[in-house]
């Protein structure tokens, strides 16, 4: 790991493996989603058990869910 990176644990709901990922500090749920290259307007963000909005700081050793949004009718 370099200087000013950190690793989370990612998990997309759908998908079997949970993955780490690094990223450099401060990065956001949604800068993470980029990354990933998931829409963030299909997608809700579970950090470490709880839905969180997508400005929420990502920590060292965090888990992150990505919980796809099901719509129908």
């Amino acid at each position: 790991m370099r200087l000013g990176e950190i690793t989370v644990k990612v998990r997309v709901i759908g998908q079997r493996a949970t993955r780490k990922v690094r990223v450099a500090q401060k990065t956001r749920a949604a800068d993470l989603l980029n990354q990933l290259g998931l829409n963030r307007e299909t997608v809700v963000v579970r950090l470490n058990g709880k839905i969180v909005a997508e400005e929420e700081r990502l920590a060292d050793g965090d888990s992150v869910e990505i919980l796809p949004v099901v719509t129908g009718g």
